[in-house]
C-alpha cells in the first residue's frame, strides 16, 4: 500500500496540479446539509458495500482519494476525486471521479451523488459497471449509515469468508476428487489383494488349498480382489469424501484467511 500512495500522490500532482483540493465545497454548518467533504465509512450493509474518503499528504497539500470496499465480490478499488458540485439545498454532494488502473488514473469519469438526511445516514446509490460494483447517480438506492469505524472486518467475515470458501472449496474439491479416488481405489485393491494372498499361503500351508503362487492361483486371487473392491466401492467414496473433505477445508480456509486479510487490509489503510 505505501508505493500505491507514492505512486498516485505522483499522479496527482502531475495530473491534477492541487486541483481536487481546491474544488472541496464548503458552506454554513448544519444537520442535515453537507458543509463539506464527508468523514467516516459509507456502510451499506444490504450490499455488503462500504466507501470513504481517504486524506492523503503531497508535500504541504493535502487532498482525497476514495476507497470502495465492494465485500460481496471481494474487491477493493481506489479512485481519485477530479470535480465536485454541491446542491443549492446543500443536501446533495455530486462527485466526479476516476479509478485507479494499475497505479494509473483510468480514463473513465464517474459520478456519485449523495444526499445527506442527518449526520449519520446518506442516501447513495449503487451501479453495476464494466469495472465493478460502483457508487454513482443512478443504479439501485441504499440508505448508507457512516460511523467513524471500519466495517470492512464485520463484512468479510459475515459475508465474503463464507462466499470465497463456498467457491473455492468446490473448485479445490473438485479437481482433486479424480485422483485422489484412483489412489484411494488402487490403494484398496493393494491392500484387499495383500489379504487374501495372506490367507492363501496360510491354507497352503496348512493343507487347505493348493500353492497360491502359481500364475492360475494369483489370477484367481487378483479376480476375487478386485470383485471385492468393485463390490464395495462405498467404503472408498466414504473414506475419500472424509479425508480429502478435511485436507481441502484446511487448505481452503487457510487460503481464504489470507485474501480476507489482504482485503480488509486495503481498504482500512491509510
Amino acid at each position: 500500500m505505501k508505493k500505491l500512495r507514492t505512486k498516485l500522490l505522483i499522479v496527482l500532482t502531475a495530473a491534477f496540479g492541487g486541483f481536487a483540493l481546491a474544488q472541496q465545497p464548503t458552506t454554513a454548518q448544519a444537520s442535515s446539509k453537507i458543509s463539506s467533504i464527508p468523514s467516516g465509512n459509507f456502510q451499506v450493509s444490504q450490499a455488503y458495500y462500504t466507501f470513504r474518503w481517504q486524506t492523503f499528504k503531497s508535500g504541504k497539500k493535502t487532498g482525497k482519494i476514495l476507497v470502495f470496499g465492494d465485500f460481496k465480490n471481494a474487491a477493493v478499488r481506489y479512485a481519485v476525486p477530479t470535480k465536485y458540485k454541491l446542491s443549492k439545498s446543500h443536501r446533495t454532494l455530486t462527485t466526479y471521479y476516476r479509478l485507479m488502473d494499475n497505479n494509473k488514473l483510468a480514463k473513465t469519469t464517474y459520478r456519485m451523488d449523495v444526499y445527506k438526511y442527518s449526520s449519520s445516514k446518506y442516501k447513495v446509490k449503487l451501479n453495476q459497471y464494466k469495472a465493478g460494483l460502483l457508487p454513482s447517480y443512478k443504479g439501485k438506492s441504499y440508505t448508507a449509515k457512516v460511523t467513524k469505524s471500519s466495517p470492512a472486518q464485520s463484512f468479510a467475515t459475515s459475508y465474503t469468508k463464507s462466499k470465497l470458501f463456498n467457491e473455492e472449496y468446490k473448485k479445490s474439491y473438485n479437481a482433486n476428487y479424480d485422483s485422489n479416488y484412483k489412489a484411494a481405489y488402487d490403494a484398496y485393491l493393494k491392500q484387499v489383494t495383500d489379504a487374501y494372498n495372506k490367507q492363501a499361503e496360510q491354507n497352503f500351508k496348512d493343507g487347505k488349498s493348493a500353492d497360491p503362487s502359481t500364475p492360475e492361483a494369483q489370477q484367481e486371487i487378483n479376480a476375487a480382489a478386485l470383485k471385492y473392491v468393485n463390490d464395495n466401492t462405498d467404503k472408498i467414496t466414504q473414506s475419500l469424501t472424509d479425508n480429502l473433505g478435511k485436507a481441502v477445508t484446511e487448505q481452503v480456509n487457510k487460503d481464504v484467511n489470507k485474501v480476507l486479510q489482504s482485503l480488509v487490509s486495503a481498504y482500512n489503510s491509510k
